[in-house]
């Protein structure tokens, strides 16, 4: 179990999962829509539908703080036919300021797990809160979804 930095202690990595926005594309083409309410949801993109990052304390061993990104996900034509791997983007006020390509790994339930260290990442967790992470999921068909958090 880890300690998130200021915080009350996390039981579990997917209790604390909490969605905030997302936003599912096609291949990444607008596509329109003549309704006025926004751009057209493809039916045929994957879906998330719970994504934490929060910052935690490692204590077994040396003691270091890292970022645990978990979630679940899924997919019209199954989770099987998500891409293992996906990218995760780091904005602090607005701007981007880390992408981590590859980092996460999807499983073939959809289950959505990674991590980085604090001291490597170069995002500090003295304030976890200030940070927005993009996650970028895709399956084999080039469909993707957007998962959008704000860090804890």
């Amino acid at each position: 179990m880890g300690l998130k930095r200021g915080a009350r202690a996390v039981s579990g990595v997917l209790g604390v999962l909490g969605l905030l926005a997302l936003v599912a594309c096609g291949d990444k083409d607008e596509a329109a829509d003549d309704s006025g309410d926004g751009p057209a949801v493809n039916p045929d993109a994957p879906s998330i539908s719970s994504l934490a990052v929060t910052c935690e304390q490692h204590t077994t061993g040396d003691t270091y703080f890292f970022w645990q990104i978990a979630g679940q996900a899924n997919d019209p034509q199954g989770a099987e036919s998500l891409e293992t791997f996906a990218d995760l983007e780091a904005y602090r006020s607005g701007g981007l300021i880390a992408t981590f390509e590859d980092l996460v790994v999807v499983g073939d339930d959809g289950q959505i797990v990674g991590s980085i260290r604090e001291d490597t990442s170069g995002l500090s967790c003295s304030s976890p809160s200030e940070f927005t992470f993009k996650l970028y999921l895709a399956d084999e068909d080039g469909n993707v979804v957007i998962g959008e958090v704000e860090g804890a």
